[in-house]
C-alpha cells in the first residue's frame, strides 16, 4: 500500500504486513536540511497560519521550530516562510512561494519513491510469506 506523504509506510494488506520502509531527506554536503520533520511543520503552518501553533501541535519548542526553519532556509537558499510581524490585527506566517513548492515538490518525491520500493519489494520478495509460492529453487536454497 502507498505511503501518506509523509514518508511514513502504511502496512499492506494480507496476513503478514510486512513491507519496507523509507526515510528520505534533502542533505546540503552530507548535513540534513530537509525532511519529513520539517515538512509536516510548514504544512501546519499554512493550515494554521502561525509556526507557533503549528510547533505546539507538534509539541516541539517555538525557538526549535525557528532554528530548523531559518537553518533549512540557509542551506536552501531561499524563504520558507514569510512572516508578519503582531499588530492589531495580530501576526502570523505562510509559506512563500518557494516554500509551496518545496512542500509539494518533496511530497511527490516521497508518493513515486513509495511506488518504486513497493515495485521492488514486489520483484524481489513476491509472495515470500505464501510457502506454496516460495520455491527453494526460486531463493537459491538447496
Amino acid at each position: 500500500m502507498k505511503g501518506s506523504k509523509s514518508g511514513a509506510r502504511v502496512a499492506a494488506t494480507g496476513s503478514a504486513g510486512i513491507r519496507p520502509a523509507q526515510r528520505i531527506w534533502l542533505q546540503d554536503q552530507g548535513s540534513p536540511v530537509f525532511g519529513i520533520g520539517i515538512r509536516e511543520l510548514l504544512i501546519r503552518v499554512q493550515a494554521t497560519g502561525s509556526l507557533r501553533h503549528a510547533a505546539s501541535d507538534m509539541s516541539l519548542a517555538y525557538s526549535k521550530a525557528w532554528k530548523i526553519v531559518r537553518r533549512a532556509e540557509k542551506h536552501l537558499g531561499f524563504t520558507l516562510l514569510e512572516r508578519q510581524a503582531g499588530g492589531t490585527y495580530g501576526g502570523g506566517s505562510y509559506l512563500s512561494d518557494e516554500g509551496k513548492w518545496l512542500v509539494a515538490a518533496f511530497g511527490a518525491l516521497l508518493d513515486e519513491a513509495d511506488t518504486l520500493l513497493d515495485d521492488l519489494y514486489d520483484k524481489h520478495f513476491g509472495n515470500w510469506r505464501d510457502k506454496e509460492a516460495v520455491h527453494r529453487d526460486d531463493i537459491g536454497i538447496e
